[in-house]
């Protein structure tokens, strides 16, 4: 087993089907934990907590008990960190996904060229694969299918870019090309300015497994205005106006490249033969960025994935419910901090006793403490949208910047950062988002019955609007993925 995955937070799911039972005892757990808080608010978290976790966990001793609890502290002072920082990024005309590039932009920073393609090819496999089982699971129905981009497709807009700037500064053009950073439905991949910035050509750039996946990805959108551009080896294939190439009014060209030589390319960098003059730190944010977005689709899709919350509801359901002041303090006044290292706490506990079977025994507390982040960061915006204090589309935004603000979280911590892939788990496909929104429901619920009744109406409100229009696009969905899961066009 990679050493890398053998922490992931989430078993296979092959081995560990998402069932109510799973979730029982760990609700048990949770109450148990948030309760003994309830208790001892007015101490701080490190005089009691560690004393709690031994009473369930008697094998630890006291200095393992404290060490966990100053993890899970440090762990969530990150992350409430990382949401603070986006915050004022995104208040200052950032937007998240530039955010979130920049915080990949500081780890790479310190590694060879090597190092920066094997991470950001982790990072990249992680989202991807998240995104897929996420949306397997939501469109099944639909027969929505998702086939996510691969960093070959990033490399090969960018190697035309740069080959097209090279040649117009050695031929003297005022042309430069870039490319475009959008998260918007039949978005541009790239486009042409003059010497006075105005854009003068807009390319839609393409590069599918072959020709028939390639004419297929053009079919599925409106790229009117745009040059179609296609890997050289599917010249002559594709059944529309393509080219090979990005060319300015006064002929400057990028060089053409094969599907085939931008895989190469990323094999290279991978077996160790990378050429230093194919990276810089541009093509870094560039592909960062793009990993970005769709770090922040995954985090939709999963906010709309409902089974956490409707088993939280379930086993709330005909109870007597006393409400706890600690839950109806963050979700009212926003101050969480400690209801998120005692939930923590909780669930940690709960793996290592083996009360969650979706859950390894050994799973880093970093980890669990993003899911819980996500899950209480995402109940609490429900809360904002039942009550009407921000729209079903404002929600939204703020449940995908929830989760760059984790992921960034998890970047900040280091974990990972060798080889990338602890992004995956706050983008941990159906079984992250059934934990999280489990806690989620959870907390609501301790809030009060009222409360918890209508975080689950928001929430199944959230859920009908993106798997409804999942339902709609679920067969135009191409192959490099580029439609936008939020678009304010769509979803209304």
């Amino acid at each position: 087993m990679d050493p890398e995955q053998k922490d992931i937070l989430l078993i296979d799911e092959a081995h560990s089907p998402i069932i109510e039972e799973n979730f029982v005892e760990l609700n048990e757990m949770i109450n148990d934990f948030v309760d003994c808080y309830q208790q001892n608010q007015d101490r701080p978290i490190a005089q009691w907590l560690p004393e709690k976790i031994i009473s369930v966990l008697p094998e630890k001793s006291i200095e393992e008990a404290t060490a966990m609890v100053q993890e899970i502290s440090d762990s969530v002072r990150i992350m409430e960190e990382q949401k603070e920082s986006l915050a004022q990024a995104t208040a200052n005309g950032r937007s998240a996904e530039s955010w979130f590039a920049e915080r990949v932009q500081q780890v790479t920073s310190k590694m060879t060229c090597e190092e920066t393609v094997q991470y950001l090819q982790r990072l990249d496999n992680a989202v991807t694969t998240a995104n897929e089982s996420l949306l397997r699971t939501i469109t099944t129905k639909a027969g929505g299918i998702s086939r996510n981009p691969n960093l070959d497709g990033f490399i090969a807009e960018q190697e035309h870019v740069t080959s097209f700037n090279l040649n117009a500064e050695a031929r003297g053009s005022q042309y430069r090309a870039e490319r475009l950073q959008n998260n918007t439905c039949n978005s541009v991949d790239m486009v042409i300015r003059d010497a006075k910035g105005k854009i003068v050509r807009r390319i839609q750039s393409k590069y599918c497994k072959d020709a028939t996946a390639t004419q297929k990805a053009f079919e599925h959108g409106d790229y009117r205005g745009q040059q179609s551009l296609v890997p050289e080896d599917q010249a002559g294939q594709i059944k529309r106006k393509s080219t090979t190439y990005i060319e300015a009014p006064d002929g400057t060209r990028s060089n053409p490249l094969s599907k085939d030589r931008a895989k190469e390319l990323q094999e290279e960098a991978q077996s160790g033969k990378w050429d230093p003059k194919n990276w810089n730190a541009y093509k870094t944010k560039d592909i960062a960025f793009s990993i970005g977005k769709q770090a922040m689709k995954a985090g939709l899709i999963g906010a709309a994935f409902s089974v956490g919350a409707d088993v939280a509801m379930k086993l709330f359901k005909g109870e007597k419910i006393r409400p706890k002041e600690v839950a109806q303090k963050a979700l009212l006044s926003g101050a969480d901090m400690a209801l998120k290292t005692v939930v923590t706490a909780a669930v940690k506990v709960g793996a290592e006793k083996g009360i969650i079977p979706i859950i390894a025994r050994g799973t880093p507390v970093g980890r669990i403490a993003n899911v819980v982040f996500v899950g209480i960061e995402n109940v609490k915006i429900l809360y904002k949208c039942a009550k009407g204090e921000v729209t079903p589309q404002q929600a939204f935004a703020q449940m995908e910047e929830t989760t760059a603000a984790a992921a960034g979280g998890l970047i900040a911590m280091g974990i990972g950062a060798a080889k990338g892939a602890a992004i995956g788990t706050v983008l941990g496909g159906p079984f992250g988002a059934a934990i999280g929104g489990f806690i989620g429901g959870t907390v609501g619920y301790m809030a009060g019955s009222a409360i918890g009744t209508a975080i689950v109406k928001a929430r199944r409100a959230i859920t009908e609007k993106v798997s409804g229009w999942l339902s709609r696009i679920g067969k135009k969905i191409n192959e490099v993925f580029e439609t936008p899961i939020y678009d304010p066009m769509l979803i209304h």
